[in-house]
């Protein structure tokens, strides 16, 4: 059986090398480990080198004098792994981070074990004369691992550099409550705290969703806060008819009926066919039956649907840098900036249109980027004079002044980064 750094290292290669997400790679290799001790690093090791990488690379490259592309795959992944565990941890010894990634390189590329060696000893000398660039956003990206555009994305905040760190921490994991079901006792099995922030969240330590019997009862689903906030923002009432365009797996659509006390009618649409039975999956859990999935382009108009909604919510699909705790490979991943808000913006014209004179619609996102976010919003009220801006209620710890839109943020929030605003159509 691997042990830890050598189930982290193969974790690693198939992220870096074989496309694979970080979230799944990892669920993956955890399913072959059983100690809840060895879970921990392993998971602590793998994000750890994923969020850490640009700020791992910079480092190595301090000390070696082979460029990193000329490096084998298993040399840098062994190098990355001992540079954050002698930089970004407190509880492991040095000893044990050179010699365990020295045995590791043996193991993956024996001749380069030596080099393994000196590269992570030299390393450990210069720790505490470290320097990082000069120029503003080279030092931000550097320091906290973002590239240098993601890093002129959020230094349009006057706390950049807080939020850069806030999304380099570990999240905790949130739950929501069924409100259907929820008698006022706290789920069963598992050590949870009431969150300030939400009557029905709840932070979780120790947490597998898949061996809970609160959640295979339907009790509560996973999701962060922010994310319960895009359905509480659009204030759903008992009998409406709401349609949820973009809407597995299903968090913010159970959450709809849940405020609809499970009364009323709601079309929950996806892209694909396999995410459509997650989300039937989970109403049917739930206990909820007003629910009706239905695989659907929300890019694509269905005209039957026009003027036919009291709420309607566009969670749309997004760059997710408000996500990067939760899910750190988003920072190497490309995406088009371009391209992103043109469909955004296609999915928000469609959505408005389902909406009946009077009727609300939330348009939400996971990022940051204001292009993904207030510019496409904005941009759609000012072609379109019967939607305005309406105001949003949020609970009191989140609640802000605001014109028709919010952004909540981890470093002010505690929240992942999220993105809510609020139409309606008033003629």
């Amino acid at each position: 059986m691997a042990n830890p750094r050598e189930t982290a290292l193969l974790t690693l290669y198939e992220i870096e090398y074989n496309g694979a997400y970080s979230n799944m790679a990892l669920k993956d290799a955890l399913e072959r480990v059983s100690d809840s001790r060895d879970k921990a690093f392993i998971t602590q090791l793998t994000y750890g080198v994923v969020r850490r990488k640009l700020t791992l690379d910079y480092i190595i490259s301090k000390y070696s004098k082979t460029k990193l592309k000329k490096l084998s795959k298993f040399v840098l992944l062994i190098l990355r792994m001992g540079v954050y565990q002698l930089y970004f941890t407190d509880k492991i010894p040095d000893s044990a981070a050179v010699n365990e990634s020295v045995k590791l390189a043996k193991r993956y590329c024996g001749k380069s074990a030596g080099f393994v060696n000196g590269i992570l000893h030299s390393a450990v000398r210069g720790r505490d004369t470290l320097e990082y660039p000069k120029g503003r956003i080279e030092f931000l990206s550097v320091k906290y691992s973002f590239t240098e555009e993601m890093v002129k994305i959020f230094d349009k905040l006057d706390f950049c550099e807080e939020l850069l760190s806030a999304l380099n921490t570990e999240p905790k994991t949130t739950i929501r409550l069924n409100s259907l079901l929820y008698d006022g006792t706290e789920p069963d099995g598992i050590e949870s705290e009431k969150s300030p922030l939400y009557e029905y969240a709840r932070t979780v330590k120790g947490f597998d969703v898949a061996s809970s019997k609160g959640y295979l009862s339907g009790k509560f689903i996973p999701q962060d806060v922010a994310a319960m906030m895009a359905s509480v923002a659009l204030t759903p009432k008992a009998g409406d008819t709401c349609i949820d365009v973009c809407a597995a797996p299903g968090g913010k659509t159970t959450h709809l009926a849940e405020l609809m006390q499970n009364k009323g009618r709601i079309l929950a649409f996806d892209i694909h066919p396999h995410k459509i039975e997650i989300i039937k999956k989970n109403a049917e859990r739930m206990g909820i039956n007003i629910i009706e999935a239905e695989c659907h382009d929300a890019a694509e108009l269905k005209e039957e649907l026009i003027g036919t909604a009291d709420r309607v919510l566009a969670d749309v699909p997004c760059s997710g840098l408000g996500i990067i705790r939760r899910k750190p490979d988003i920072k190497w991943h490309k995406e088009n900036a371009a391209e992103l808000p043109i469909l955004q913006y296609r999915i928000l014209e469609n959505a408005a249109k389902y909406l009946k004179p009077g009727g609300e619609l939330v348009y939400s996102t996971c990022t940051l980027d204001r292009r993904e976010n207030e510019d496409v919003i904005c941009e759609f009220v000012k072609r379109n004079k019967e939607y305005e801006f309406v105001r949003i209620e949020l609970p009191e710890p989140l609640m802000r002044e605001n014109e028709g839109y919010i952004t909540l943020y981890p470093n002010i929030d505690n929240t992942d980064g999220f993105f809510i605003s609020k139409i309606k159509r008033v003629m």
